[in-house]
């Protein structure tokens, strides 16, 4: 997701002839990536499952958090997925290059700026996600780790 926002789209934008050709390949990388986060997520799901019961941290709140961040991650991708990135789908498909020559102020134009920030917020979120599941993996639920593992005193 990282590498998709700062690479990828801009790179399209910044290189293709066209916007509206850009903007067909990166829905295109998009959509893989969306379909990717929610399977990636459901996998995660079962790991981080697996990693709570191991360091036995079910009932603690770093075992809540531990599942509830790729749950979350894991709906963001599918609500991109399945509800926004359908709305995106169905403006372009209506307009086609016209979207790109309505005023900055029409109503279909904001629309789409605003399903757009919509998609923008649900990769955010699940970058955040990740980066606080990696940590928390390595400091409460590491049981290699020195101190690692969930105990009375971290619960």
């Amino acid at each position: 997701m990282v590498f998709f926002s700062a690479a990828v789209a801009p790179s399209a934008f910044g290189v293709l002839p066209t916007r509206q050709l850009a903007g067909t390949m990166v829905n295109s990388v998009l959509g893989k990536l969306e379909w990717w986060g929610v399977v990636c997520g459901l996998l995660l799901i079962g790991i981080q499952i697996g990693m709570v019961i191991r360091a036995r941290a079910f009932t603690t709140w770093v075992g809540r958090l531990s599942i509830g961040l790729p749950v979350a991650m894991t709906l963001a991708a599918a609500v991109s997925k399945f509800v926004v990135s359908r709305e995106l789908a169905a403006i372009r498909a209506k307009l086609g290059p016209l979207l790109e020559s309505l005023p900055l102020d029409d109503p279909t134009r904001l629309t789409f700026a605003t399903w757009h920030q919509y998609s923008v917020w649900l990769m955010g979120f699940s970058i955040l996600a990740a980066a606080a599941l990696i940590v928390l993996n390595q400091v409460w639920l590491n049981p290699a780790r020195p101190g690692g593992g969930v105990s009375e005193d971290n619960t």
